[in-house]
């Protein structure tokens, strides 16, 4: 096999360790919208098909919302042919009006999940890039987020693998060139009506002024903080578990308050989630309010003050949290449901 191109070699090592990461999946649907980024992405999986042994399928799905799209449906199915790759692809129907990014994207992944269930694939390869990263962690940190807003997407969360989340946005057109690789520009990529956007086109730009490997740098700022994310997460499964007492919605709070804030915080939104409240809904203020209670509740040492009375929190309708002497208790939950274990 003659040398290949340093860009393309370079590339090459980043998928394969990604791959390695991922536990070496072996079937691999590649979302590909006909993009430079999911092209790219497409064109390396393929150079390391053989050797990794893999299996590839192209999938496409179009949104519908713009007269080219089964032009670039159809360049996609092409492409796949041309290197001897099956490809699926779907239409979706969306009606315009607000949330259309947020409905949009959610219809995409539930359309790549089944294609991947029927397709029996290890997982889903998506062409997000550093720059992708860098936009993702800043509009969370403008909305106001935690660690969890901060890692923004992992290169792993199966089945959604990532390979390319350290090349800037810029490399990505190089490879294709690299590769002769023809791609298609989304001429709503460029709509400054949209959040991300505007973060792509205004602050990027005035940070890379400061640091002009602002994206390395965003990148790995979301790597640490998914990695101690993933470690307070664990951290806070075991205390959780540790104070189930039995199958029932009760947990003792017994010295939780000793532990750091961090991870009390997070038993307390775990217990919450067991119950099925939806966490994405749930205020961090409720979360905090009865992390207050749990410590006044610890200060007073058994005593007859009024912290001691119960306490309830309603996390959705027919379902509550109570604190009381005996602990922490969840109301409304399935009934005749045991919690599941951590």
């Amino acid at each position: 096999m003659p040398p290949r191109h340093p860009t393309i070699a370079s590339a090459l090592g980043l998928v394969r360790r990604s791959l390695r990461d991922a536990g070496s999946p072996r079937r691999i649907l590649v979302a590909c919208s006909g993009g430079a980024d999911s092209t790219a992405l497409v064109g390396l999986l393929h150079l390391l098909a053989r050797d990794e042994a893999l299996a590839l399928i192209v999938a496409h799905v179009d949104h519908g919302l713009r007269r080219e799209s089964a032009d670039e449906a159809a360049a996609v199915a092409r492409s796949a042919a041309q290197r001897g790759l099956p490809s699926v692809a779907t239409r979706l129907s969306l009606s315009p009006g607000s949330g259309l990014p947020a409905r949009a994207r959610e219809a995409r992944r539930a359309a790549l999940c089944a294609f991947a269930s029927a397709h029996a694939c290890d997982a889903i390869a998506l062409g997000h890039t550093a720059t992708d990263q860098a936009e993702t962690l800043l509009m969370h940190a403008a909305r106001g987020c935690g660690l969890e807003g901060l890692a923004a997407m992992r290169p792993w969360e199966a089945p959604w693998l990532r390979p390319l989340l350290e090349l800037p946005r810029a490399a990505t057109r190089a490879l294709c060139q690299r590769m002769a690789l023809p791609f298609v520009d989304d001429p709503t990529n460029a709509d400054e009506e949209q959040p991300r956007v505007r973060v792509r086109e205004r602050v990027l730009p005035e940070l890379r002024r400061s640091n002009p490997r602002v994206e390395a740098a965003l990148v790995c700022l979301a790597t640490q903080a998914g990695d101690a994310e993933e470690a307070l997460a664990g951290w806070a499964a075991r205390e959780e578990a540790a104070r189930r007492r039995g199958p029932a919605a009760c947990w003792s709070t017994d010295d939780l308050h000793i532990l750091p804030r961090a991870v009390r915080t997070r038993v307390l939104r775990r217990i919450c989630g067991l119950g099925g409240a939806d966490l994405g809904a749930l205020r961090a203020a409720v979360i905090e309010d009865i992390d207050r209670a749990v410590l006044a509740r610890a200060a007073a040492l058994g005593g007859t003050d009024a912290v001691l009375r119960p306490h309830v929190w309603h996390l959705r309708p027919g379902l509550h949290v109570r604190l009381d002497r005996q602990g922490l208790t969840l109301a409304g939950a399935a009934p005749g449901a045991e919690i599941p274990g951590p």
